[in-house]
């Protein structure tokens, strides 16, 4: 029996004139097979979100300034660059914008956000999309006791790189939907089939980050998206594939989508 793999797209899927985390990116995302939508979020001085991946400001809109330090009318006020360094008429999205054109479509990751969980749960719990929703964070005090009181039936994953952290989120009154496991070495124990089959067993996810940061950052040991469309498929996605993990994260949704597709064949 063949195991369900959903596609997570990374900020969705963006290039040329699609900027990534708007609602056209989003869009392309699922034109190119994801099932998941990354959506980065941050928040105004004025306490209003937007998608966007602070510290990115430079590049997609011409500012050295921190967006978290803006007014929300500041915030609106900006347009994005393009893929050809254009200046183009995009506005930073409005969380609520996407989320209410997203609703009932698809799975939505609302990432970098444990910053903010006292007030974007509550943005969250507006939209009433629980079933759409899946929040990550590092697992720690101060977030879980906010979702155990605000958000308690929001799926949640717990960013590890640590196995042993699983057993303090269970101490928790959370949805725990699985988690995201992180290791830069191939022996590491998240690649074990003891520990992989044990979440199976549990009815837990498992979340691999195939996303290619940079030179240096290895997030799956190198099983990576770079690695896949520069050296060889199999020893990267069929890696991560041939483990067993349930979601993997990628830039390059239509291109793992067909991979996949082609070894089931």
């Amino acid at each position: 029996m063949k195991r369900e793999v959903l596609i997570a797209a990374h900020r969705g899927t963006s290039g040329a004139n699609i900027i990534q985390n708007t609602i056209g990116a989003y869009e392309n995302a699922l034109l190119h097979g994801a099932d998941i939508i990354e959506v980065d979020v941050i928040q105004t001085r004025d306490g209003d979100f937007f998608t966007f991946h602070n510290g990115q400001e430079p590049g997609l809109v011409g500012t050295t300034q921190d967006i978290r330090a803006m007014t929300t009318e500041q915030v609106k006020s900006l347009r994005f660059f393009n893929g050809m360094q254009e200046r183009v008429e995009e506005p930073v999205n409005a969380l609520d914008d996407v989320l209410e054109h997203f609703k009932g479509r698809c799975l939505i990751n609302i990432d970098r956000s444990w910053f903010y969980w006292k007030d974007i749960i509550q943005v969250l719990n507006r939209h009433q999309m629980n079933d759409q929703i899946i929040l990550k964070s590092h697992p720690e005090k101060m977030e879980l006791e906010i979702l155990e009181e605000t958000g308690p039936d929001i799926m949640y994953l717990p960013i590890l790189r640590d196995p042993a952290k699983l057993d303090f989120v269970k101490q928790h009154r959370v949805n725990l939907y699985g988690a995201e496991v992180i290791f830069e070495k191939e022996d590491s124990i998240f690649t074990s089939a003891e520990y992989i089959d044990e979440m199976h067993r549990q009815q837990k996810k498992l979340w691999v980050n195939a996303i290619t940061l940079n030179d240096t950052t290895k997030l799956t040991a190198g099983h990576d998206d770079n690695s896949a469309i520069l050296s060889d498929m199999d020893e990267a996605w069929g890696w991560l594939l041939d483990k067993g993990y349930d979601i993997i994260q990628t830039d390059w949704p239509l291109l793992l989508k067909n991979y996949i597709e082609k070894r089931n064949a």
